[in-house]
């Protein structure tokens, strides 16, 4: 099982989230703790070095995987646009 850690903005913008948006989120983080390999249920962004998680409806989670600690480190989760940081 990997761990799990959740940065300040990540939590905040989970709070900002709907209940079914954030079951959905919940859902994505069992999904990836559970996971053997998480790198493989997310794409990678090569131009941000970052996985990106699909919630469904546009919404996405970012993180990335520090192997050496068995870490999943948790940065953004919003809609696509913003989650980008696109207007």
């Amino acid at each position: 099982m990997w761990q799990i850690d959740q940065r300040p903005q990540f939590s905040r913008q989970y709070k900002l989230l709907g209940r079914e948006r954030q079951k959905r989120v919940d859902s994505a983080i069992l999904d990836l703790a559970y996971s053997e390999n998480p790198s493989t249920k997310g794409d990678f962004k090569k131009n941000i070095r970052v996985f990106a998680y699909e919630l469904g409806r546009g919404d996405r989670m970012i993180y990335t995987i520090q192997y050496e600690d068995n870490v999943i480190v948790l940065l953004r989760v919003c809609d696509h646009k913003s989650v980008y940081g696109k207007d």
